[in-house]
């Protein structure tokens, strides 16, 4: 299957995923993975701007949520991901360190996918069993200090305080798999209604239908 162009443009959010070679598990701890990933942001935000708007890091890949005012975003993600293979081959003491082929991205262009996008990123550690909440998960940019903030451009566009109950709701497999495909079209858009999703989780949870 031929990789879609790329789309530059400085109004929506891309969500993007990379994946490590074969999906396998980093060489070093998880908690240096964090530390190398975030000096990495730096590394790359020195060299070309872009907003940071959400960050989960997990134990062979991560998702990011990032605008580009500057339509910068495949030379943001090269300095990225090669800060980040260079560190991580450095500590293992090999020659590279590769993640599986290019970045995986998706333009979200409307204001209620998004915060579907934001539950979903935040959400993954919750998937995979390792927390309860999105904010037991340290790996995410909902830990980011203030100071951090600075640093990483950090612009989200809801707060989680404010939107606890948006971003730690759950509406099943069903609706996980409807984002996730989403997120694999140049322009994310799902193919039934979010409205509709939420209507059906409602009914199944009212009449006792389990995810």
């Amino acid at each position: 299957m031929p990789k879609k162009k790329l789309i530059r443009q400085n109004v929506y959010p891309y969500h993007v995923i990379t994946r490590n070679n074969n999906r396998d598990w980093f060489n070093i701890p998880i908690y240096e993975v964090w530390d190398i990933c975030k000096e990495s942001l730096i590394y790359a935000l020195e060299r070309e701007k872009v907003e940071i708007n959400c960050f989960v890091l997990m134990s062979n890949h991560y998702h990011l949520l990032l605008t580009t005012p500057h339509e910068n975003i495949d030379r943001f993600m090269m300095h990225f991901n090669w800060r980040i293979s260079f560190m991580i081959s450095n500590r293992i003491n090999v020659i590279n360190h590769k993640f599986s082929n290019r970045y995986k991205w998706s333009i979200v262009s409307k204001q209620s996918y998004l915060f579907n996008v934001y539950r979903y990123i935040y959400q993954n550690p919750i998937r995979a069993g390792i927390c309860d909440e999105c904010k037991d998960y340290p790996y995410s940019s909902l830990h980011f200090s203030n100071f951090e903030a600075e640093l990483f451009n950090y612009r989200p566009h809801l707060n989680y305080s404010d939107s606890k109950h948006l971003i730690e709701k759950r509406f099943g497999s069903e609706f996980d798999n409807c984002i996730r495909n989403s997120l694999k079209r140049s322009y994310f858009k799902p193919k039934q209604k979010i409205s509709v999703l939420y209507k059906k989780t409602l009914n199944d949870f009212k009449y006792g239908v389990s995810h």
